[in-house]
């Protein structure tokens, strides 16, 4: 089976065209300012690169997720750190809940928007003392008559600070013996009283993408909002893991890739003793050996890919290629940093960004040792 057809290629070709020309001559400006501006959203929206899998009656385009593939490899490539991350967060980690739970009402008032980039969505569901154990969070969601009100507070959360539309994991039971299933999800609207967006939290990297802290209030939202039944949001949230943790692994490998032809051009270029950096034999095995596992590794997940689109039952692949990719592309950037030397420090050369940015990798959406823990479960220990 081929991941990729020629409508894939064209639309790769399509995307890279957007980025070099409304994307990567921002860069700067936009990292600066921790923040994308709304006008892309929108520009994306009219060119369908947001919601493309999903129905055509929402205003999608019914398309498999090997678009996002792509589209995940080329913002990767922008130079721009964060989008790539604020696109998926939208595609492929938060959008995904209306669509897997919403009714046909709820789609056509959230999907619709956030398919024509008119509305910005994110996920919320890690707190100050729960990230991946997701059974452990504290915010609840009481049911009111024709309202939930909702306490608590989130923390980490990509697109926080710009959402239009999030998605909120709260317990509507909090009183349930087994805790995961007590808990739902909810939409919640800015400008819902009793919900605030706190500061922009200050990363390492990925700065174009906002991350936030969020306070819930007494909070109330229609009760219409709720996702699915009660309860229904610990399924739905593992269940999009999947997506969400082979997104992170395409990313990964892009990230190498480019990583790698950044590092070769410049080695090429750069001489010490009057050589070239890289005529040297241990800086050409170095990255050799990169090149190496990088192959391995997107082919890895390439296969990861395709089980995923026919269906297959891919946890644990899924976690080895997370787990493996975001270990392998901060090492990947540790050794590209060493060879541009003093170079590789300064933040206006690309290495130097890209080291930042990638530690995420081995963090968000859950971390190496817990991508450990999933992948022992499945083989038997």
């Amino acid at each position: 089976m081929q991941l990729f057809n020629d409508d894939h290629h064209q639309f790769r070709e399509t995307v890279r065209k957007f980025v070099a020309g409304e994307i990567t001559p921002h860069a700067a400006e936009w990292e600066k300012n921790g923040a994308i501006p709304k006008d892309l959203w929108r520009k994306m929206g009219e060119l369908g690169f947001l919601g493309f899998c999903y129905d055509e009656i929402y205003g999608g385009l019914n398309l498999d997720a090997a678009y996002s593939v792509v589209l995940a490899e080329e913002l990767t490539r922008s130079r721009c750190g964060g989008v790539e991350v604020a696109v998926s967060v939208h595609n492929d980690m938060s959008t995904t809940y209306v669509d897997l739970l919403g009714t046909n009402h709820q789609k056509t008032r959230f999907l619709t928007p956030c398919i024509k980039g008119e509305a910005v969505c994110a996920i919320a569901v890690t707190e100050p003392d729960a990230g991946t154990d997701v059974a452990a969070i504290r915010t609840t969601a009481i049911r009111d008559g024709n309202e939930y009100i909702i306490n608590g507070q989130k923390t980490f959360i990509s697109n926080g600070h710009s959402a239009d539309i999030i998605i909120v994991a709260a317990k509507t039971d909090p009183k349930s013996m087994e805790a995961y299933k007590g808990i739902s999800l909810l939409v919640v609207e800015k400008g819902a009283k009793g919900f605030t967006a706190g500061r922009k939290l200050e990363k390492m990297g990925s700065h174009a993408c906002d991350t936030a802290e969020l306070f819930f209030e007494d909070c109330r939202v229609p009760a219409e909002n709720l996702l699915g039944e009660p309860g229904s949001g610990f399924k739905a949230i593992m269940q999009n893991f999947q997506k969400e943790r082979l997104i992170a692994a395409v990313m990964s490998t892009a990230y190498c890739e480019q990583m790698i032809s950044d590092t070769i051009q410049y080695v090429k270029e750069r001489k010490v003793f009057g050589r070239p950096v890289g005529s040297f034999q241990v800086n050409k095995h170095k990255l050799v050996e990169m090149a190496s596992e990088t192959e391995m590794a997107k082919v890895f997940v390439y296969h990861c890919c395709q089980g995923f689109i026919a269906g297959r039952d891919m946890i644990k692949e899924i976690s080895m290629a997370k787990y493996l990719a975001g270990e392998l592309v901060n090492r990947v950037a540790y050794q590209c940093v060493q060879l541009h030397g003093g170079y590789g420090y300064m933040q206006e050369y690309p290495i130097c960004k890209a080291y930042t940015n990638v530690r995420l990798h081995a963090i968000a959406g859950g971390t190496t040792e817990i991508m450990k823990e999933v992948i022992a479960s499945k083989i038997g220990l």
